[in-house]
């Protein structure tokens, strides 16, 4: 499991938070630069009670991986804003059309697509999230099964502020595995 007394060996390193990569492709563009911050992958086990007598006894139930907030720097190229719109049309999703005036529908609100797991998924691929070493290499890795994106927001304008533009995404995954 390791030395026990991880502070007094002069080898021992700990995992430092702005050592990562995000390994991310969305439109067949590589987002690993734009990066800036990650959660790392967390689960929930839930719980049964059952009461006997005058006690109560837990016994473990199902595991349920939490979502991930990524935030990323929208660069100008690849365009982060662009690829997140157009990850909506790889999905499925279609902005609604209005049929012309003259049809019998008319004002209804019409799309031939809809959103399914097997589009959202392919259009993120596995993510994986490297932990990097002070030499540079990937001391472990963590991949996202089936994530796909919940939740994309594109930051804010404003002229008081030299920052630059984060788009905040929020994924949702099935599992998660990690590798040393």
């Amino acid at each position: 499991m390791g030395n026990a007394n991880f502070w007094a060996n002069a080898d021992s390193l700990p995992k430092r938070g702005f050592r990562f990569l995000v390994q991310m492709q969305i439109g067949g563009d590589d987002l690993t630069f734009m990066a800036k911050s990650v959660d790392r992958p967390s689960y929930t086990v839930s719980s049964t009670p059952h009461k006997f007598f005058n006690h109560t006894f837990y016994y473990p139930g199902r595991v349920e991986w939490n979502t991930i907030s990524l935030t990323l720097v929208d660069a100008m190229s690849p365009n982060g804003s662009e690829l997140f719109m157009d990850y909506l049309s790889e999905i499925g999703y279609a902005v609604p059309f209005a049929q012309e005036a003259d049809s019998p529908a008319s004002g209804a609100i019409i799309t031939d697509k809809s959103i399914t797991k097997k589009r959202a998924t392919d259009a993120t691929g596995n993510i994986v999230i490297q932990e990097i070493d002070g030499d540079g290499k990937v001391a472990g890795s963590w991949t996202l099964k089936n994530p796909f994106v919940t939740e994309a927001n594109f930051g804010q304008h404003s002229y008081d502020s030299e920052d630059l533009i984060e788009i905040s995404v929020t994924l949702q995954y099935d599992w998660a595995t990690y590798k040393v």
